[in-house]
């Protein structure tokens, strides 16, 4: 393998990229040798703001021209689907933001392309890279709370447009089809996929959805999630309509049948039969080689070994399936159980 893997951007719409594009910079063991999209005003903010000149308005024109060993992929959820089906038989390894893909069809595909082509696929959560998050996962793990009983959780913040978000990616967070839906589809997939990784895939999940501020959206802005296992429940609030966002914080609460974790960024406090009062648990560091999403990326193709924790492509295809349910159960009133397989037969 390179001193260097060639990584290159397919679809610049998400405004993470930048991020992403930064954090891929300071890694000694991979370059950006190109970026490509269809919108103009991308490619000149690609070439400002990383002084890659290699631009390209066509995928497949970037791909025969540069050979990349590993793909970007920020584009509309929708098309995630496209660029690894692209790249897979290519050989080449694509890391996609959150969430999957806007549908479960699409996840499914996504990672059928994947097994057959023997590529490295990995779901760029930005809840992976929380410390918060990682402890009290271990302290779940260790028994620190006994067993788990119930997660809750609430995402989102006063709506993209509010909050500042680049005309494109509100472009594509506001199409029911880009995004699979509005706020349900943004924000439901971080609690789902917290839910998957602490208690696995539920029986049953119920949904809730409905535009109840945003009129000048053609989709919604808030939703709920019940997911039901045989022993424990979740709830998970996704909106797009907090006058004030993130207050109060939006911290991950796990409870078990010894204690109680309020887990935030960089703070976890837990509460225990023993201590009522609670006490705060220093937070883990993160595990090396996994500092942020390139970096996890380009250690997994190095080192020939599957994506971790939130990142995981298994994980976060039952994560979408979760989604999958709750937006079906959203639109029919009814309770849906899992797994969800009717996109695998005929309509």
């Amino acid at each position: 393998m390179a001193d260097k893997l060639r990584v290159a951007v397919l679809g610049m719409a998400h405004d993470h990229v930048w991020t992403n594009l930064k954090e891929l910079a300071e890694l000694d063991d991979a370059e950006l040798v190109a970026g490509a999209d269809e919108n103009t005003d991308l490619r000149n903010q690609f070439t400002e703001k990383t002084g890659c000149k290699a631009v390209y308005d066509n995928y497949v024109a970037l791909l025969d021209a540069e050979k990349p060993d590993a793909v970007f992929c920020f584009t509309a959820t929708a098309h995630h689907a496209n660029v690894v089906e692209l790249c897979a038989p290519r050989g080449i390894h694509v890391m996609v933001e959150k969430p999957m893909g806007a549908t479960l069809e699409q996840a499914d595909r996504m990672l059928t392309a994947v097994r057959k082509a023997k590529t490295t696929l990995m779901v760029n959560w930005p809840t992976a890279w929380n410390r918060g998050l990682r402890t009290a996962y271990r302290l779940v793990n260790e028994g620190a709370v006994g067993q788990m009983w119930q997660l809750l959780w609430r995402g989102g913040h006063s709506g993209p447009d509010e909050l500042g978000c680049s005309e494109h990616f509100c472009g594509f967070l506001f199409d029911k089809h880009l995004n699979g839906a509005g706020a349900f589809n943004d924000y439901g997939g971080y609690g789902a996929s917290m839910c998957v990784l602490f208690l696995g895939s539920p029986n049953e999940v119920v949904g809730v959805a409905g535009r109840l501020l945003k009129t000048h959206l053609p989709v919604d802005d808030n939703g709920m999630m019940i997911l039901r296992y045989p022993q424990a429940m979740c709830r998970l609030e996704m909106t797009w309509t907090e006058a004030v966002p993130h207050k109060p914080p939006h911290d991950v609460t796990i409870y078990g049948t010894e204690g109680t974790i309020i887990a935030g960024g960089n703070t976890v406090t837990l509460y225990t039969r023993e201590n009522e009062a609670g006490e705060d648990v220093p937070v883990d560091a993160l595990p090396e080689g996994q500092n942020n999403g390139p970096e996890h990326f380009i250690a997994c193709i190095r080192d020939g070994r599957e994506p971790e924790f939130l990142t995981n492509v298994d994980l976060s295809r039952n994560a979408q399936e979760v989604m999958e349910a709750g937006l079906i159960s959203a639109t029919s009133g009814a309770t849906v159980s899992l797994p969800v397989e009717d996109h695998l037969f005929r309509e």
